[in-house]
């Protein structure tokens, strides 16, 4: 202290001084200041909380009750027996549903337990639990601690996608939020069971396993109402970390928190202490891995079968044609729950895959490679790709010789794969990014079987060889081969006695004749059998005839018909990438001469059509379709059925055909049980393509046996002996009544006519005694066969001593006058006789043509005049007669060649 009087006069001074009031007023006025700034900023921020919240609880979804059902299941495709075949799933929809009533109470106890103990009290927001997850983590500084309801769980996995679209905190803050608005407004409008029912169908349970049933019959090999306790708890372990607790990998993991499962059950009393220890005790992880290990046995393949995929094939467009787009067609089949009634005969399938697979049918295996390779610049990484068309081009330059990539042994196409893999990489220093080696045994086959009365396909057969891949290339859908012969039936002969009225006793003149363009066509047998009905054509599969005949049904009308009978890969006209004007609407389309070819399944469903009686209906691969609801989504028992031709036309191209297999080209497909057999054999220039096609009064069937490439395949009657084995097999297996026939129709009747134009016989005339449509039956009288025998080289009638003949017939035209047939030469010249063989004769008389019932080189012969005859109902023979009998010592072989069975498509 300063006691001077100099002190005592500045402490005066200081008592009486402003500033320090002023200070103590600045110090004052600083913290008043402070503090309403920290009250503005609480105030913001609590405003800014609210406002933030609102935000928040502003966006969060709008949904209903229907928001938190599961989505995704697994469609079912079963028997119609009920038996299932298999199920089509995403990576997301391998789920069973099942109701609350369905799911055992210790399961639902057991998830209870360990996942939301207070779930029956709390609103959806279990306060408690997030309360001690927060002093939780105050204690241990981990957060991690989950306080979510089971509500809330299924709230994250059906609205917010379990999280995935969140990158940051906030991001999740502002979902858990959401989540815990929309739980407690969730359990306002939904019941607690339904809750259950909705989160233990939906969680995820490792081995691709979504909801509890997949996975009890995935674990347990069990339904779900045959869990006991211990496998209950093994399943309530699993959701909080379906990886770590994954009882199959990770079975020590999975028993550590199971037993906090059981403990947690028995503290709430869910279990009594004596099925605590039966489960504690259970060595259940033994089981699992037991069930795993057979369920790797049985399903060692999941490749769908060929039926399989052209099911989800004709769904997809099923789908598409009631107005899903192809993406929703896809989700629906996919992860959709659908229950589809198939209409697969698993009896059948199984003769004709045994049957098509058997060795003793081929002759040694060849193997097609169907090969990629991509190599990568080192540096760049720019790719190149090379085909197995650039393996053969190289393979051709180094040997020689045109090369193809077909091998006898998988270690022969291995070798030639890796030496020309070499020498790609030699040649551009590049290395191997990716290469695919598959081998294809070859010959190959395809095979469809239908009921006829109900289109359903009951067999299909893709190809042979084992199958492995899903929705490969389906021969018996997809390939569009040659019919050959078999259009013969579809194409000219089914018009012509629909439309055209011609009847199997219509007759044609098999001679030398020429197609619109000039080209000739060719029989088989390399010959000309003169005049035949249509019957006979049928029966020996004769080609001159059928092409005369659709040219007078008219390629037009042919074509018409087709587009009735289902084809749909014909052409009606387009130019190719040449100018070169295509079109199937032709003379060769009654031989299968055809653009693009068909399928298996489409003259399938033709044959069928006249196996109905003359209805077609569209295949049919599964009758039913259920969506998961239960409800009938796609309808096919009864199809619709739409008539192409008549009763009475069906019949009478069934007669005709059963001659096929009784006497004609089709023989060896007649059945050893006596079954009445009906069909056509077929084969195209080549030998690329062989068929038969053919039904009983059950089953129609077609085959086709050949090279996926045109390479020449001669299997003779094998494709015949096949389709009648696999057919005899399911007569047997079905115990079918093999002296079933086809009803004959009213409206058929019996009559005779000429053989020699068609018409109701003359005297004398030589006969034939058929089956008609009474409405068909020929109403004119022959007036007696007019023919003339002309000599080849002078076109004028013929000596005898003139080498080569033939006999051309006068017939009546559309107008009631005869028309010399087929006779392109001067008319004239047929009053003498040939001037270049023999000794000429009085060139002052004259022949005219004449009358006759035989064919005679003589001169001439008198014009025959008789009585009209009547038509006799009681012919001399089922059969129809004919001048060269069925068996003829003529005919040397009853397989068509194939060299003329089909022709050029452009012409």
């Amino acid at each position: 202290m300063d006691f001077t009087k100099k002190g005592a006069v500045k402490a005066q001074k200081e008592l009486v001084s402003k500033l320090p009031r002023n200070r103590r007023k600045l110090n004052i006025s600083v913290f008043k200041i402070i503090l309403v700034l920290v009250l503005a900023i609480v105030i913001v921020g609590v405003g800014a909380g609210f406002g933030a919240l609102k935000g928040i609880l502003d966006d969060t979804p709008n949904i209903n009750a229907d928001a938190l059902i599961p989505k995704g299941y697994k469609t079912t495709l079963v028997y119609q027996n009920g038996k299932e075949i298999t199920t089509l799933a995403n990576s997301n929809s391998n789920r069973e549903y099942v109701y609350y009533d369905s799911i055992p109470e210790d399961l639902v106890n057991a998830f209870v337990a360990i996942e939301d103990r207070r779930f029956w009290e709390h609103n959806g927001i279990d306060v408690q639990g997030i309360a001690r997850a927060f002093i939780k983590g105050l204690k241990s500084g981990d957060f991690d601690e989950g306080a979510s309801t089971l509500t809330q769980q299924l709230i994250k996995n059906n609205v917010f996608n379990v999280g995935l679209n969140e990158s940051t905190f906030l991001d999740k803050l502002e979902r858990k939020v959401q989540e815990q608005y929309l739980a407690v407004d969730m359990e306002k409008k939904i019941d607690k069971k339904s809750i259950v029912e909705y989160y233990l169908n939906t969680i995820y349970l490792g081995e691709g396993c979504y909801g509890v049933e997949t996975a009890a019959k995935t674990y347990f090999g069990k339904e779900l109402s045959q869990l006991s306790v211990s496998e209950c708890a093994v399943l309530a372990a699993i959701p909080q970390n379906p990886t770590k607790y994954d009882p199959l990998l990770s079975p020590d993991d999975n028993k550590s928190r199971r037993t906090q499962v059981l403990k947690y059950m028995l503290d709430l009393e869910y279990i009594t202490q004596a099925q605590y220890d039966e489960a504690i005790n259970d060595n259940v992880y033994k089981r699992i891995a037991s069930v795993s290990k057979k369920e790797e046995k049985e399903q060692k393949t999941e490749v769908n079968s060929y039926y399989t995929d052209e099911v989800i094939k004709q769904l997809q467009n099923d789908l598409v044609a009631k107005g899903y787009s192809e993406d929703e067609a896809e989700t629906l089949i996919w992860s959709g729950g659908l229950k589809v009634i198939v209409c697969q005969d698993p009896d059948i399938q199984e003769i004709a895959d045994s049957v098509v697979n058997d060795a003793s049918y081929w002759p040694e295996p060849v193997y097609q490679l169907n090969y990629a390779l991509t190599l990568a610049d080192k540096e760049t990484k720019v790719q190149t790709n090379y085909s197995v068309e650039n393996l053969e081009s190289w393979f051709t330059e180094q040997e020689g010789y045109d090369y193809s990539a077909r091998y006898y042994s998988e270690d022969d196409a291995r070798a030639a794969a890796d030496q020309f893999k070499d020498a790609m990489v030699a040649k551009t220093g590049d290395e191997v990014f990716m290469e695919t080696f598959k081998l294809v045994i070859q010959p190959q086959v395809s095979f469809t079987l239908m009921d006829q009365n109900t289109g359903q396909v009951k067999a299909l057969v893709g190809g042979r060889g084992e199958k492995t891949e899903n929705r490969s290339f389906n021969r018996a859908t997809e390939a569009t081969r040659q019919p050959g012969s078999c259009f013969k039936i579809v194409a000219a002969y089914l018009p012509a006695l629909e439309a055209c009225n011609m009847s199997l006793a219509t007759v044609y003149d098999d001679a030398p004749y020429n197609y619109e363009n000039g080209n000739p066509v060719y029989n088989w047998y390399g010959g000309y059998w003169g005049l035949k009905t249509i019957r006979y054509a049928i029966m020996e599969s004769m080609n001159i005839i059928a092409v005369k005949c659709i040219t007078d049904v008219t390629p037009q009308l042919a074509y018409d018909y087709l587009l009735k009978l289902g084809f749909t890969t014909l052409v009606e006209r387009k130019t190719d990438s040449d100018g070169l004007i295509l079109s199937d609407i032709n003379q060769s389309l009654a031989l299968g001469g055809l653009t693009n070819g068909i399928t298996n399944l489409e003259i399938t469903a033709a044959y069928a059509t006249i196996a109905n009686g003359g209805n077609y209906i569209k295949p049919v691969f599964y009758t039913e379709v259920y969506d998961h609801d239960g409800n009938l989504l796609i309808d096919n028992r009864e199809p619709e059925k739409t008539r192409v031709i008549s009763e009475q036309t069906a019949w009478l191209l069934t007669s005709a055909m059963h001659d096929v297999v009784t006497g004609g080209t089709g023989s060896g497909a007649n059945s050893y049980t006596g079954m009445y057999t009906a069909g056509k054999t077929g084969t195209t220039s080549g030998d690329f393509d062989n068929w038969f096609c053919g039904y009983n009064p059950y089953y129609t069937a077609s085959i086709w046996l050949g090279n996926d490439e045109n390479i020449t395949y001669s299997p003779g009657s094998i494709k015949c002996y096949m389709w009648r084995d696999i057919m005899d097999q399911v007569i047997e297996k079905k115990g079918l009544d093999t002296s079933a026939t086809f009803e004959m129709p009213d409206g058929i009747v019996q009559a005779t006519v000429c053989s020699d134009t068609g018409l109701l016989p003359s005297n004398g005339c030589p006969t034939v005694t058929d089956y008609f449509d009474a409405s068909k039956i020929p109403t004119k009288y022959c007036p007696g066969v007019k023919k003339v025998v002309v000599c080849n080289e002078s076109h004028m009638l013929a000596n005898k001593e003139c080498p080569e003949t033939t006999t051309f017939i006068y017939k009546l035209n559309d107008d009631g006058e005869y028309v010399l047939e087929g006779y392109t030469w001067d008319e004239s010249l047929l009053k003498e006789h040939c001037n270049i063989h023999g000794k000429k004769k009085d060139t002052k008389k004259t022949t005219k043509a004449t009358t006759t019932t035989e064919d005679t080189s003589e001169d001439t012969t008198e014009d025959t005049t008789t009585e009209e005859p009547t038509t006799t109902e009681e012919p001399t023979t089922e059969e129809p007669t004919s001048e060269e009998p069925t068996s003829s010592t003529e005919i040397t072989t009853t397989e068509e060649p194939s060299s003329d069975d089909s022709t050029d498509t452009t012409q």
